[in-house]
């Protein structure tokens, strides 16, 4: 996250897992994608990380590991997501 409280990690084991930031100890395995997770991105406040997979989705999730929505009809796999610089936008 942006203030260095949490770590986010992409897997090709299909998780992503948020870690904490000063302990580096594991705080949530999200494992939700059906396929390799290739990218993470907080968003600018760190209160959202979008997740892409090659399962063709990209996902949105909460710090505490929520999962606040899937975005279904890519074509090929996400392989990079970036927020715009106001949080509000991922591409």
């Amino acid at each position: 996250s942006p203030d260095g409280e949490f770590v986010a990690s992409a897997s090709e084991d299909k998780t992503v897992k948020i870690w904490n930031g000063k302990t580096m100890d594991e705080e949530s395995s999200l494992t939700e994608h059906s396929d390799a997770v290739s990218t993470v991105a907080w968003n600018h406040d760190g209160s959202l990380l979008a997740s892409g997979s090659y399962d063709l989705t990209m996902r949105l999730w909460t710090p505490d590991g929520h999962d606040r929505g899937t975005r279904r009809g890519h074509n090929d796999y996400v392989r990079r997501v970036a927020w715009s610089p106001d949080g509000e936008f991922v591409a």
